[in-house]
């Protein structure tokens, strides 16, 4: 749905380069974490995607059309950066005037499902300068889905959420992925809603763009006395489906699986445990000893 291919941005008068050789594609249907510090570039590459910027060089796809070459590419496209809306109108009259700006008004019967979608049916005669920031935040979210963009671009969606607003725009953005199909790539800092939401993660680091390896398949290491061979381990529990892989004493355990405790009862009559680890790896800490370690 969306390819950037070799996408270089620097700013004028200075020589580095805040975007360095950047290439990413996201497919139908997926949702695509940006992480990176501030600075990082990640709201320049999106403003890149919205066309309210130009890189230096490189090109931009969508729906193998590049974006630069054509107008009205942005049809299909959601955006929630920097989002314009008019404090004294409604969600719902803000809604409407921005299907009829963009001459899109064929979405109009869309209005009352999106603001259902991200909670605000019940306040859509309240004007927007009453709003809280998290009110606020949701309608940026419903103005870009409302017109059932193919892919959407988000920039810090999750910023003064509570608790609450933070669940349903979560459980709003899954929805919508899976109903309509739709591509989604999103910025943000707040990694635990981040990793709640996202199918894969990619980050930006001096420029440079790098895939971020999330296993969460692995939950458990269950680590047995080292007498017990991979032989007797393996002719014991081999059958439980559960089971990721074995290294001689170590048992690695999926986090999916119904015969958690059938394996365990195997293991506890069998061999001498030594220990359990949870091994389900983190964002969060993904993401520092990303930031942290030398270039390779």
């Amino acid at each position: 749905m969306l390819k950037i291919d070799h996408i270089y941005k620097k700013f004028k008068n200075d020589n580095v380069m805040i975007l360095d050789n950047i290439n990413l594609t996201v497919n139908e249907g997926e949702i695509v974490g940006l992480l990176g510090k501030n600075g990082a570039g990640k709201t320049t590459l999106m403003k890149i995607i919205a066309k309210t910027k130009k890189p230096t060089s490189g090109h931009i796809y969508i729906d193998k059309i590049d974006i630069f070459k054509h107008d009205n590419i942005l049809k299909n496209v959601g955006i929630m950066i920097d989002t314009v809306y008019y404090e004294h109108l409604t969600a719902e009259r803000n809604l409407l005037y921005f299907l009829k700006v963009n001459n899109q008004t064929q979405y109009i019967d869309n209005i009352h499902n999106i603001l259902k979608l991200v909670g605000l049916l019940d306040t859509k005669n309240k004007k927007v300068k009453d709003f809280s920031f998290g009110m606020k935040q949701r309608l940026s979210l419903a103005m870009c889905l409302l017109t059932e963009p193919k892919l959407a671009i988000m920039d810090e969606p999750f910023v003064g959420l509570d608790p609450n607003g933070v669940k349903i725009l979560i459980s709003s953005l899954k929805n919508w992925v899976k109903n309509k199909r739709i591509s989604l790539l999103i910025s943000s800092h707040q990694l635990n809603e981040l990793e709640e939401v996202c199918d894969r993660f990619v980050m930006l680091k001096e420029g440079k763009l790098h895939s971020i390896e999330l296993d969460k398949h692995v939950s458990f290491k269950i680590v047995l006395n080292k007498n017990v061979t991979q032989a007797d381990t393996l002719s014991y529990i081999e059958f439980f489906p559960i089971i990721n892989k074995i290294e001689d004493n170590i048992i690695y355990i999926n986090k999916e699986g119904d015969d958690y405790n059938g394996l365990m009862q195997k293991i506890l009559e069998k061999y001498n445990l030594v220990s359990i680890e949870n091994t389900e790896e983190d964002l969060y800490h993904i993401f520092n000893h990303f930031e942290n370690k030398g270039d390779d």
